[in-house]
């Protein structure tokens, strides 16, 4: 997690602010995790990010944009604003786009080292944080190896995904056993976007601002594949968790809609694609705008939301 810039978002504090002032904390939390906390921070951020310093240097040349010196964390900064905003537990995750972009010689060893971190953070702060075991896709075998170490030995609550992987998206054919997997457990997975590969060249001259646009359409691209592979319908005991309110989905569900209208998707969404919308799960970082609240409050209605999270979270899976 790293300070946020002032701008025409609200802020955790604000809306935490305002759902205690309208009364919609206890309406709208009525299924807390075992895991959540004391009553008297009864927040849950779904959307926080730790990156541990090797991982920031090993990644410092590779990513979109020479410069990953603002997505330094800091632990004290972390917990300080968990504090002053009524959160009583963080689920960690690493920044998108670190292991992503380390040497693929090193990267499930990275990410191995990274996770084994972030379990240490849970062991000193148990209170605090509950953690996600990342993934090393593209490699399936070492994934299904970590997603397993994960879940027996640091008694992960969930599994954290990239939405891509070079050429493939999560929902690739290729990624079906880590998934398969994870319905197994019923498990829940959360999808974080970065600027996928296709893409990156979109500003020649500032190549880090491809994430302006890419991230939230990168997202859309992920939910997208895994609906209408049939994903969702072939993994229905996995709580699919997708950031910044679903990316572009909810602004172009009425879209997609109407351009598919005249197609068979019976067997990928047998009661329409909205149906299918609404069982996922939103968290809202980075996307709690007047406009994209408005969209999502009527894309999933607020009678379906449990939890507040970085911003505001619909849907928080049940642990």
């Amino acid at each position: 997690m790293k300070r946020a810039q002032n701008g025409p978002e609200l802020s955790r504090r604000e809306i935490v602010a305002s759902l205690a002032a309208c009364g919609v904390a206890s309406a709208v939390l009525p299924s807390i995790p075992s895991w959540a906390a004391a009553p008297a921070a009864r927040a849950i951020d779904f959307h926080h990010h730790f990156n541990p310093p090797f991982l920031v240097a090993a990644a410092q040349a590779n990513r979109v944009g020479a410069d990953a010196s603002g997505l330094n964390w800091d632990l004290g900064y972390s917990l300080e604003d968990m504090d002053k905003t009524g959160i009583a537990k963080a689920v960690i995750s690493p920044s998108t786009g670190f292991a992503e972009r380390t040497d693929p010689t090193q990267r499930v060893g990275m990410v191995h080292r990274v996770n084994e971190y972030g379990a240490e953070l849970v062991r000193d702060h148990p209170t605090r944080f509950v953690q996600l075991v990342y993934m090393p896709l593209p490699d399936v075998d070492a994934t299904l190896k970590e997603l397993a170490y994960g879940f027996d030995t640091l008694n992960v609550i969930g599994a954290g995904f990239a939405t891509s992987y070079g050429d493939k998206y999560a929902s690739d054919a290729a990624f079906s056993p880590v998934f398969e997997e994870l319905n197994r457990r019923k498990a829940i997975a959360y999808f974080h976007p970065l600027a996928a590969a296709c893409c990156t060249r979109l500003f020649p001259t500032i190549p880090e601002e491809a994430n302006l646009v890419e991230i939230p359409y990168d997202t859309a691209r992920t939910v997208m594949g895994f609906l209408l592979s049939g994903g969702f319908r072939r993994y229905p005991d996995i709580k699919f968790v997708f950031s910044h309110s679903g990316g572009a989905i909810p602004m172009f569900a009425g879209r997609f809609n109407r351009l598919l209208q005249a197609t068979d998707i019976s067997k990928v969404a047998p009661n329409g694609l909205n149906a299918e919308f609404r069982k996922l799960y939103y968290e809202t970082a980075n996307a709690s705008s007047p406009p994209t609240m408005a969209a999502l409050l009527k894309f999933a209605p607020s009678v379906r939301c449990c939890s507040e999270a970085t911003i505001l979270t619909f849907r928080t899976p049940t642990i």
